[in-house]
């Protein structure tokens, strides 16, 4: 079918048509034609360049920023799913739970596909969790798996299968999510953590050792990967995994704080100076 571009071609030629029979008329009326269509090209994409606006900024790290231009780009009549998922995410990523459940359930309700959907789904299981519900959050994410596999829900269901204990079936599911993607560094922590707590120290050692070779940009590869080597008695390495932990970026998102961090690597200097034989 060739209809799309013709009709491109159309709307293209057609404006440009209209300018020059302008400027045959008068140079004052052909300059006031442009100005005239580059204000409907403006008030046309002003949608899109709310969204590009809000990525720009959530590039910076301006999540304030990001989430004002979201919810401009949001408030359009015929506004996408996908858009709505991102706002919600920033929303969630910022701690605005109750916003971000409700802008990503309106993302499922306008989902024009069974991916969409899933897409946002995904998401609201995130806020479902951080609002205390781990099972339900869970079972989202084991009903959006089955349909709708794809490495950051393989990485999120993985890790709350970790955070509830049940260490057998979050092996099964971190091993499924290890074969679709091995070279993500969020499947490998989630792994690597796994066989630590497992027990299976040689598995941990390989894995961690493969994820460090990544420099991964979030705080909690360097955490996990601390307590493994505290735990194995390589105290000064574990030392600066906990300080390389404290120099990432903490949010709202992430599994850990940087309190929680410093104070076990507080508790590792404490245990280590008691430990020394005093003159």
């Amino acid at each position: 079918m060739k209809t799309k571009p013709l009709m491109l071609l159309f709307y293209a030629l057609v404006p440009i048509i209209v300018i020059i029979i302008l400027f045959k008329i008068d140079t004052i009326v052909g300059l006031i034609g442009i100005v005239t269509f580059l204000l409907l090209i403006i008030v046309v994409n002003r949608n899109l360049i709310y969204r590009l606006k809000a990525q720009l900024e959530y590039g910076k790290g301006n999540l304030d920023n990001s989430i004002k231009w979201f919810a401009k780009a949001a408030n359009a009549k015929k506004v996408k799913a996908d858009v709505l998922v991102n706002y919600g995410f920033v929303l969630l990523k910022s701690g605005k739970l109750d916003e971000s459940e409700q802008v990503l359930t309106k993302a499922m309700d306008k989902s024009s596909s069974s991916e969409e959907k899933n897409f946002a789904k995904s998401n609201l299981a995130l806020v479902v969790w951080r609002k205390g519900d781990l099972d339900k959050a869970i079972e989202m994410l084991k009903e959006v798996i089955l349909e709708y596999k794809n490495t950051a829900v393989y990485g999120s269901l993985g890790y709350l299968l970790i955070e509830k204990g049940d260490l057998d079936e979050a092996l099964k599911v971190n091993l499924e999510a290890y074969e679709y993607n091995s070279d993500n560094a969020i499947i490998q922590d989630n792994l690597a953590h796994l066989y630590h707590l497992r027990g299976e120290m040689d598995k941990a050692d390989n894995l961690f050792e493969k994820l460090m070779k990544k420099e991964p940009h979030f705080p909690e590869a360097y955490y996990d990967y601390a307590l493994y080597l505290e735990d194995i008695g390589k105290v000064e390495e574990a030392k600066e995994m906990y300080n390389k932990s404290l120099s990432c970026s903490f949010n709202f998102n992430n599994t850990i704080t940087k309190e929680q961090v410093q104070k076990a690597l507080d508790n590792l200097n404490k245990l280590n100076t008691n430990e020394k034989p005093h003159d």
